[in-house]
Parts: C-alpha cells; sequence; structure tokens
C-alpha cells in the first residue's frame, strides 16, 4: 500500500515551451465509498503508444483526513491491474456519474510531474491540474510554477465529488472568470 501526497490546482495559462510527454484518456467510476474509503475502476487509454489498461483503486484515509481544508490530500491507495471483462462488469455497478478527461503529463523540476486534467461533458470546460510528492515534505515546500493558478485543495472540487455534482452545481465551485479562462486555455491547447 502506497501513500499518495498531492495537491491540486487551477491552471492559469499553458507555457509556450510546455512539454507535453503523455496524453491519457481516461474513464473513471466509483463503486464502493463508506467514511473512510472509496473505490474507483478506471479506464486508461495512451493512444500515442497504442496501449490500453485497466485499473481497479482503493483508497482509504487510515488515520489521515481525505476530505479536510487541507491543500495536500494524503491517502493510502492499492491499486490493482484488472481484464477489460471486469471493468465493463464493475463499471455497471457504479455509484457515480462516470467521469471522462483527458490528462496531459508535463515533467516539471526535482523530477515531478504535473498532470492538466481537461473534464469532458457535463464536466467540460473544467481544467484541473495536480502534483503528486513522494514525501510530506516536499509537498509542504513545493513552489509551484507561474502558470499553476490557485490552489484548490480537495474539499469542494474532488473527482468524487465531481462525480456526483451536476453541471449546475459544479460551476457554483468556479468564477465565470476562471470559467472563461478554462475556455481560452481549451483554445490555445487545439493551436498545439
Amino acid at each position: 500500500m502506497k501513500q499518495e501526497i498531492e495537491r491540486k490546482y487551477l491552471v492559469t495559462y499553458l507555457p509556450e515551451d510546455l512539454k507535453i510527454v503523455e496524453v491519457l484518456d481516461i474513464q473513471q467510476a466509483f463503486i464502493y465509498k463508506d467514511t473512510n474509503t472509496v473505490i474507483r475502476v478506471r479506464n486508461i487509454q495512451n493512444k500515442e503508444l497504442h496501449t490500453e489498461e485497466y485499473i481497479y483503486t482503493i483508497k482509504t484515509k487510515g488515520d489521515l483526513e481525505l476530505y479536510t481544508k487541507s491543500s495536500v490530500a494524503k491517502v493510502y491507495e492499492i491499486e490493482s491491474h484488472i481484464q477489460k471483462e471486469d471493468f465493463d462488469e464493475l463499471i455497471k455497478k457504479k455509484i457515480s456519474n462516470i467521469i471522462e478527461k483527458t490528462r496531459l503529463v508535463i515533467p516539471i523540476e526535482n523530477d515531478l510531474k504535473v498532470e492538466i486534467d481537461i473534464y469532458k461533458n457535463d464536466l467540460q470546460d473544467l481544467i484541473t491540474a495536480e502534483v503528486e510528492f513522494p514525501n510530506e515534505h516536499m509537498a509542504n515546500s513545493f513552489e509551484k510554477p507561474k502558470w499553476l493558478g490557485e490552489e484548490i485543495g480537495y474539499a469542494e472540487l474532488s473527482n468524487w465529488r465531481l462525480s456526483n455534482m451536476t453541471k449546475e452545481e459544479w460551476k457554483t465551485k468556479l468564477t465565470k472568470e476562471i470559467l472563461d479562462n478554462n475556455r481560452k486555455i481549451l483554445q490555445n491547447l487545439k493551436k498545439i
């Protein structure tokens, strides 16, 4: 079981010299939740490498708080690869909406990566960025690149919460200016 330590941000802009090392199409849904644990299934496609994998993930708080006001999310995570047939059966048992997003993976300093998630369907116009850290010290001392915006933490816009919101509900969590900026970012991405 590994500990997942990450911080979540909005995106202000994308630099012209942005180096995208991976583009992934992700489809996911939650199939279980209790006070301490969520279970998610995920289909990840890398069209450039022509790969597809199916992941079963258990996330648990253990002695840590997942949905606090803290900007650093700390949970324990167990991931297992599953077969496509298992994914197809499990996603039928979903207890949330299905989230579809494209993830851009961008390397930054200290061997860290920013994962920009561009959401689709009812979450269209939502763009977030996550940085995962090997330890809490690095997470707490992290100085974000200028192109990352406001830190949004996990209380309001976690994937679990997003998967249970309507389009109207999640849009109340962001200002019109942020949503307009996200649309500009999406237009610029089409040019890359």
